[in-house]
């Protein structure tokens, strides 16, 4: 966490135990909440990388009874790191990618459902780059 903090990654402090996450309405701020941020960095970083996280941000949230959407209070991008799991190598892998990314954040866009079930929408729905 703090290597990505020297390169200017946008991350939360003081880290969690088991993760660290990134700030993605800091990292991407030209993405508005319902173009889901963490969703579309959650994916730039998978596709840049390899590495999956979790989007805890607008995209998990749950339509309201009329059917709007909800944006989040936090846009956040979960890298769990788990001790004992990951080597030296792989981290400075992840640090390397996620650094990448973050000067080239101008190619990640907003994501949009093409399928959105009633519900687990950000588990079982079908989403498209903007």
């Amino acid at each position: 966490m703090n290597r990505l903090a020297e390169n200017g990654v946008p991350v939360v402090t003081p880290p969690g135990g088991l993760a660290c996450h990134v700030d993605a309405r800091k990292f991407v701020p030209d993405i508005p909440s319902l173009g889901y941020p963490a969703g579309a960095l959650a994916a730039a970083v998978y596709v840049s990388s390899g590495i999956r996280t979790m989007e805890r941000g607008t995209l998990s949230m749950d339509r309201d009874r009329e059917g709007n959407e909800v944006p989040s209070d936090l846009e956040l991008v979960r890298f769990a790191v788990p001790r004992r799991v990951y080597t030296m190598s792989q981290i400075e892998y992840a640090v390397d990618r996620v650094t990448w990314l973050h000067k080239n954040r101008s190619l990640i866009k907003g994501l949009k459902f093409i399928e959105e079930p009633p519900v687990l929408r950000f588990f079982v729905g079908r989403l498209a780059p903007l």
